[in-house]
């Protein structure tokens, strides 16, 4: 082994061990002895790009493919970094390279697939994830990916059957054996499950509010609209519970009429962006139905937007609600609306969430404990372009007076 070579297997050993002064000192002196060293130009490449300067690790990478145009890796990172850059077509060109070079490749496949989903040409997407598939049977990205494109395609079929062959090959994944069955209507939970809507959120959770935005989304002000109606009615400062509070998106619109907010909710990204708005008095991460439990008699007000959509059967939920309220005390929350005939109280949805029929949200309340129910039809948000339309329930908690004897 010569001295270049010695020299450049400890600046990549530098370079993983993630002391980047000393892996560049040792790149740069290869580079020196060897200045066409296509591996040294492609690990340097990768150091600038770490160390911020994507410009030169492009240009480096490049050089080291005109060095040695048959390595797969250095294509399929420059092809990241065009593709970070935006230059799409260039990017795309150079996944396209890495399959040619290395046909069973499936990450290849995969990214080519997420360039093409994002510059609008979904169906050749699609294409390139079933072969990522085919190629990397255990590729569970790809078949979330593929699931959610087809869903977006309108393909109902497409995603049920991707969903099935991924909870199959994946059968721990929440996320995997819940939305196989909201797509195919077999083996339906009577809830989802914790770990399901932690995974969901956690992974949402960076651009939830923002997304939200561009759907139209109107629980939170619905609930903080129907919240305030109450509050003139009964004056006082509220002790205000915000189940399924995510991030908060609710807290500002009632923060005023407040004695004391708590927030709690199953994914801590959520809670993490719900405490820099600054408004919860309490922020706790707790599965809703025990939280409420353990709280007896505590709050004035409950109210909670789009969160019971992630239950089908309710009376536990609805058990544990008028627990945590004191007598006389405000439940408000917002459900999607199961309009379609047949006579099932809830139904799940292809899209993962659960619709209730209105004869049900009334006779679950009514069975909570609940009296004066309101149940208001509205839009919350518009899914794929079409309004979702769901019911503001506004309901007391009977009083002790008012409660039928036992």
């Amino acid at each position: 082994m010569g001295a270049s070579d010695t020299t450049l297997q400890q600046a990549i050993a530098a370079h993983q061990a993630g002391h980047l002064d000393e892996a560049d000192a040792a790149y740069r002196e290869v580079l020196e002895l060897t200045p066409n060293n296509p591996d040294a130009l492609h690990f340097m490449g990768l150091l600038r790009f770490q160390s911020g300067d994507p410009a030169a690790a492009v240009q480096l990478i490049a050089r080291s493919l005109d060095a040695d145009p048959g390595n797969p890796n250095a294509w399929n990172n420059l092809a990241n970094m065009l593709s970070l850059a935006g230059r799409v077509t260039e990017a795309q060109e150079a996944y396209r390279r890495v399959m040619s070079l290395a046909p069973e490749r499936a990450e290849a496949y995969y990214n080519l697939a997420l360039s093409l989903r994002d510059h609008d040409e979904p169906g050749q997407a699609v294409h390139y994830l079933q072969q990522a598939i085919v190629r990397s049977p255990n590729f569970f990205r790809a078949y979330e990916t593929l699931a959610m494109l087809c869903y977006r395609l309108g393909d109902a079929r497409g995603a049920a059957e991707t969903y099935r062959v991924w909870s199959l090959r994946d059968p721990g994944n929440a996320k995997a054996r819940h939305m196989a069955a909201a797509t195919s209507g077999n083996n339906v939970p009577g809830r989802a499950s914790d770990e399901y809507v932690r995974l969901v959120f956690d992974h949402v959770a960076r651009g939830f509010d923002r997304n939200l935005a561009n759907l139209g989304y109107r629980a939170p002000e619905l609930v903080a609209t129907a919240l305030g109606e109450y509050a003139e009615v009964h004056p006082g400062a509220l002790c205000v519970l915000d189940a399924g509070c995510g991030t908060g998106l609710c807290g500002p619109l009632i923060r005023r009429i407040c004695q004391s907010l708590t927030g709690v909710d199953l994914s801590p990204r959520m809670l993490d962006l719900a405490r820099q708005r600054a408004v919860y008095d309490e922020l706790i991460v707790d599965e809703l139905c025990s939280f409420m439990r353990s709280r007896a008699a505590t709050f004035d007000a409950i109210i909670s937007a789009d969160t019971l959509v992630y239950f089908g059967m309710l009376d536990e939920a609805l058990a544990a609600a008028s627990t945590a309220l004191r007598p006389a005390g405000v439940f408000i929350a917002t459900f999607e609306a199961l309009i379609a005939g047949g006579d099932a109280n809830f139904q799940i949805q292809i899209h993962g969430r659960y619709a209730h029929r209105e004869s049900y949200l009334r006779q679950s309340l009514a069975r909570a404990g609940f009296q004066h129910v309101q149940l208001v039809r509205e839009t919350l948000r518009q899914e794929k372009l079409q309004d979702v339309v769901g019911y503001l329930v506004v309901a007391e908690k009977m009083s002790k007076e008012t409660a039928p004897a036992q």
